[in-house]
């Protein structure tokens, strides 16, 4: 299955990643989710099958400040880690709404730099 191809760095359980991504239909499923292990911060690489252009992202997290409120995002590249992250800026930062647990909200990237995408790297540095 492809989306065995999506790592994270920092999950609560191994493979727990995989889950997160869902068809839109199944966004508010929560079921499955994928949430930080030992501290808040949390690394998600993305790789894609073919190139993608990216509009949007969309974030649903969970009640109680267990959303998180903050994504970073890095690009084609595939060494990204705790130490990098902390070290090189993101393509693009948001802000993330908490009472955004309904997915209708999308944050939208700057579409120019996101146009010619192979992979992504979501760094959620706190809730």
């Amino acid at each position: 299955e492809y989306m065995g191809k999506v790592r994270a760095l920092n999950e609560h359980a191994p493979g727990a990643c995989h889950a997160a991504f869902k068809p839109w239909h199944a966004r508010l499923d929560t079921s499955t989710f994928v949430s930080s292990d030992a501290d808040e911060e949390l690394l998600i690489f993305v790789p894609f099958t073919e190139v993608v252009k990216l509009r949007s992202i969309s974030v649903i997290g969970g009640a109680n400040g267990e959303a998180p409120n903050k994504l970073r995002v890095y690009t084609n590249r595939e060494d990204v880690d705790f130490d990098l992250a902390a070290s090189v800026p993101a393509l693009q930062e948001w802000d993330l709404a908490e009472e955004s647990r309904d997915g209708a909200l999308e944050y939208a990237t700057r579409f120019s730099r996101f146009s010619n995408v192979c992979n992504l790297t979501l760094h959620f540095p706190s809730n």
